[in-house]
């Protein structure tokens, strides 16, 4: 009897991988946007589960960056997920893998490139400004478990604008932040190089949202124009800085 539970079990675990190998993208692009709570999607899945291909975009489609991935399948015997991203349209981004456990995650050579406009779901539309320019993210190597962690991850803004409601917008220069995981969180400070102001301030990433805590202060000589975007942003000092505190829960 147990030869033949044991037979039994082997059939099935074939078959289920077998249906597995043939399962369409879109049948884990729907899992992974209900995990993501729907603040990104993938359109125009193509492929498999385990190598598939589509679009990521933001739900108001406000950005959109073509990717492809490959599950692989090890992993999932200890119930990690593992995926290795591939470039797909002529682009060098995105590249690396990405490891999701029960109790953290992981990246080994993870490079993507993004406009600037991801910023706008990361705080789920409501931060106070509209972001130019374009986000380059590396985190060669990164560990976060449960509330310890090794490595890093930088942020590098290129071309980086701040636009007001009237239309208006500030030049900011190249901003880069480098993050360190620290109580189970990303934790880094926030600096720019060049632009019409001076940023510096401290942003947290977890798992519960964002946190950007900055003081932005015109540079001297900034136009006018700097001095209206900057009084939009709020309440500004003698010396027309002003403190941004933003939050973005995630829901």
């Amino acid at each position: 009897m147990g030869r033949l539970s044991a037979l039994v079990l082997f059939f099935l675990v074939v078959m289920v991988a077998v249906l597995a190998l043939q399962a369409p993208a879109s049948w884990f692009v729907h899992r992974l946007t209900q995990a993501a709570g729907g603040s990104v999607q993938v359109l125009d899945a193509e492929g498999t589960v385990w190598n598939g291909r589509g679009i990521l975009a933001s739900p108001d489609g406000r950005w959109k960056v073509p990717v492809g991935w490959h599950l692989r399948a090890a992993p999932l015997l200890r119930g990690d997920v593992e995926l290795e991203l591939e470039p797909q349209q002529g682009v060098d981004t995105p590249r690396g893998t990405i490891r999701l456990s029960r109790s953290g995650f992981s990246a080994r050579g993870l490079v993507l490139d993004v406009p600037a406009t991801i910023l706008d779901s990361a705080f789920s539309g409501k931060a106070p400004a509209a972001f130019g320019g374009a986000l380059r993210i590396e985190a060669r190597e990164l560990d976060v478990e449960g509330g310890t962690g090794r490595g890093g991850m930088s942020v590098r803004w290129e071309r980086a604008r701040l636009g007001a409601a009237d239309g208006t917008s500030v030049a900011l220069g190249t901003v880069s932040a480098n993050f360190a995981p620290r109580d189970g969180m990303l934790a880094g400070a926030i600096r720019n190089d060049g632009g019409e102001v001076a940023i510096d301030g401290t942003m947290t990433l977890s798992a519960g949202g964002i946190t950007l805590d900055a003081t932005l202060a015109p540079r001297e000589g900034a136009s006018e124009a700097t001095a209206r975007v900057l009084g939009q942003l709020g309440p500004t000092d003698a010396g027309g800085a002003v403190h941004l505190r933003w939050v973005s829960e995630r829901r």
